[in-house]
């Protein structure tokens, strides 16, 4: 993440209540967009605290909308010409049209957000009494967005070339740095959260995760599993991260060294993504979303932006090691089928070199 974010997501654990388990998912996945407000009074005092305040109003929130609208369009044009310039050793990855309708299509979702953003204003008194702030009303916002993104996903799948998604994500990730780019760090710390959220809907299958526990008793053990996890996927993937880079300090890919921030943001979005498809494996009982979605996925778009094999099985690796640091022991025999496969389908792509 871009170091003058001043960012933090915290997770919320809680036991299981009353609701349904989709409900309960749903919550959980709620959580991982929450922002961490303590660090504005334990590092910058109380006059960030009351620039927070008047950045989260209604006044304040209308102004950071109306300069981003102003330039929506605009920076969703420049990140469709950064991410052609990125895939253009690739003929007709997307063809002109195709483009155009994806930058139609995200300065649309961009637009929703941020009227959803500015809808969204917190009572001065929340700043106080709560350490976090998370984004409020997240299935409503899902619900506002689902029609365009289905839109797209459809314009996606009448793409010729399958690598087409790759293309997607990272034109949402450089606009969403371009617009962020823009804004003051206070602006930033409100506004990541949606931007996070809209970007992992992209290529991240929270929602079909919350759906298949649908399936489940609230007091099923691999229903049990996947909550228990789920609220710390960012951190699980930043954990992951941090390992790679160590082992890793001077790795370069075509976008650039790991310590870039902007490699960092997507290689912690990709361990998330990961994370996504294992648990929703699990729920699903069957391997097929790991075999057939998230490995031809990595196919396409890994060597594209020169990530080696030996890189992505060694990230395999470090995040069902992490994986397994944390989960309770019970659950472990639960883990391991599904884990062996997705650790089995990279070590076959690295066999094999692809």
């Amino acid at each position: 993440m871009e170091k003058s974010v001043l960012l933090e997501y915290v997770p919320i654990y809680t036991p299981c209540r009353d609701n349904t388990p989709v409900e309960s998912l749903t919550n959980l996945w709620a959580s991982c967009y929450t922002t961490d407000l303590s660090i504005l009074s334990s590092e910058t005092g109380q006059e960030a605290v009351v620039t927070l305040v008047k950045t989260s109003s209604p006044t304040g929130r209308s102004q950071t909308v109306k300069q981003l609208k102003r330039v929506l369009q605009l920076n969703c044009e420049r990140a469709g010409i950064q991410t052609n310039t990125l895939f253009s050793y690739i003929p007709n990855v997307v063809n002109l049209s195709d483009a155009q309708r994806i930058a139609t299509a995200a300065t649309r979702l961009y637009t929703q957000v941020l009227d959803f953003y500015e809808q969204q204003s917190p009572s001065p008194s929340s700043f106080v009494l709560m350490p976090s702030l998370a984004i409020q009303a997240i299935a409503q916002l899902l619900e506002e967005l689902e029609p365009s993104l289905q839109e797209l996903r459809l314009q996606h799948f009448a793409a010729k070339d399958p690598r087409a998604i790759g293309f997607l994500s990272t034109q949402f990730h450089f606009t969403t740095q371009f617009l962020l780019s823009r804004l003051t760090p206070t602006e930033q710390l409100l506004l990541s959260p949606y931007f996070r959220f809209l970007e992992e809907q992209v290529c991240i299958p929270w929602k079909r995760v919350c759906q298949a526990a649908a399936g489940y008793t609230v007091q099923s053990p691999s229903l049990a599993l996947v909550r228990q996890m789920l609220p710390y996927s960012h951190d699980i993937a930043v954990a992951v991260f941090q390992r790679a880079f160590e082992i890793n300090p001077h790795y370069q890919s075509r976008r650039g060294t790991l310590s870039d921030p902007g490699i960092m943001t997507s290689s912690i979005r990709d361990m998330q993504m990961f994370q996504g498809y294992l648990w929703l494996s699990i729920l699903e009982g069957s391997t097929t979303s790991i075999e057939e979605e998230l490995v031809p996925l990595c196919m396409m778009v890994y060597p594209t932006v020169g990530v080696s094999w030996d890189l992505a099985h060694q990230g395999v690796q470090l995040l069902l090691e992490e994986i397994q640091a944390r989960i309770q022991s019970e659950y472990l025999e639960i883990l391991l089928p599904y884990a062996q496969a997705m650790q089995f389908s990279f070590a076959e792509l690295l066999q094999k070199d692809v």
